[in-house]
């Protein structure tokens, strides 16, 4: 005997699994081997500025040389700074996971997968541009730099592939070229579980009160009433394995009504034609 189906996919399985998200520190844009090699100068003129200075003060007689250390101390000092400055980045950690993309400036802001509604590539700046609105329902736009985050943006496109393919924008020859989705990339972050007191009904519009009154889509979080799951969610998920047996009853009986107004309809159609036959 035939196992049933329950609707229910491999990649449903693995996307409803433990609630977790990574988290992508910014990378400089600059040449590695060109920062390593101005960070080695730079402590290569602190510490030998830091030797003559204290050689010269202790054992040196010449006076015209006691400031060389100085300015050599000070040069270091700028160099340094230099290496900082081009080794780091100004663009803020990102974070991307089963809640949605968020972005940390002073607070986090996060966009859900549901809030989506346009994953596209900007050429010009080299950035994911990801449109839609935050939690709040605000509008809401994240770019993320192909340099800056290489990572996040390999790892967001595999996401956003897996959960909300509909609304990924990108060409495939974009895609081929764009970073690839690393297995150790970035800091995994454990989650609570999603709190769906208090969020509405994505069909309804009703505040859920009671927890267990609710379903969730594994791909996109997006909340719903027991009693109003639809077959499809709107990201494109079968959620047949989410509906109460009492509306999967309905529809059969509606499904079957709708069947039987067919057959009917044709049947009365071939008795009318039979009886003008006979007439003529």
């Amino acid at each position: 005997m035939a196992k049933k189906s329950t609707g229910k996919t491999k990649k449903d399985k693995r996307l409803s699994g433990r609630r977790q998200e990574r988290r992508f520190v910014s990378q400089s844009a600059t040449n590695p081997t060109l920062v390593g090699a101005f960070g080695a100068f730079s402590a290569l003129l602190l510490g030998a500025g830091l030797w003559a200075y204290f050689y010269a003060k202790s054992f040196a007689g010449d006076e015209k040389l006691r400031g060389l250390p100085s300015y050599v101390i000070a040069a270091g000092a700028v160099l340094a700074g230099i290496t900082i400055w081009i080794g780091t980045s100004s663009e803020s950690p990102v974070r991307v996971g089963v809640p949605g993309i968020a972005v940390e400036k002073g607070e986090l802001r996060r966009m859900p997968w549901w809030a989506v509604e346009k994953i596209s590539f900007d050429a010009i700046a080299l950035a994911i541009v990801v449109t839609g609105a935050d939690e709040a329902g605000a509008a809401f736009v994240i770019k993320v730099p192909v340099k800056a985050h290489p990572e996040a943006v390999g790892y967001l496109v595999k996401e956003a592939l897996d959960r909300i393919p509909r609304r990924v924008d990108i060409s495939d020859e974009v895609l081929e070229k764009l970073p690839q989705a690393q297995e150790q990339a970035g800091q995994r972050l454990d989650l609570e579980p999603l709190q769906v007191v208090g969020k509405k009904c994505a069909v309804t519009g009703k505040t859920i009160s009671y927890e267990p009154d609710a379903r969730v889509c594994p791909r996109c979080e997006r909340v719903y009433l027991k009693a109003s799951v639809p077959k499809k969610c709107k990201c494109g998920n079968s959620l047949v394995h989410l509906r109460p047996k009492s509306i999967e009853g309905e529809d059969e009986v509606e499904d079957t009504e709708d069947e039987d107004d067919g057959q009917g309809e044709r049947t009365s159609k071939k008795v009318d034609s039979a009886e003008e036959t006979a007439e003529s």
